[in-house]
């Protein structure tokens, strides 16, 4: 077994927790939506919650992509 495969296992053990760790990070993206109605472009405020969206679009891929990855994996065996 390689390590990458040793990794995928351990990842795709915790597949039950993966929908939670969606629905937070679909909740803080809803409440940063909100809160760029009460921003102004140019300020730190406004370059502080670009940094958090591409933190939580990152964090929504790949959280997305590996529910996706072990559900597949665990219905081809």
């Amino acid at each position: 077994m390689t390590i990458s495969e040793a990794f995928m296992d351990a990842v795709c053990e915790q597949r039950n927790n993966i929908p939670l760790l969606l629905a937070v990070v679909i909740v803080m993206g809803l409440l940063l939506a909100f809160s760029f109605l009460f921003l102004q472009p140019g300020t730190a405020a406004y370059v502080i919650a670009l940094v958090d969206l591409i933190l939580v679009v990152g964090c929504l891929v790949t959280f997305g992509g590996t529910y996706w990855y072990c559900t597949k994996r665990a219905m081809n065996d």
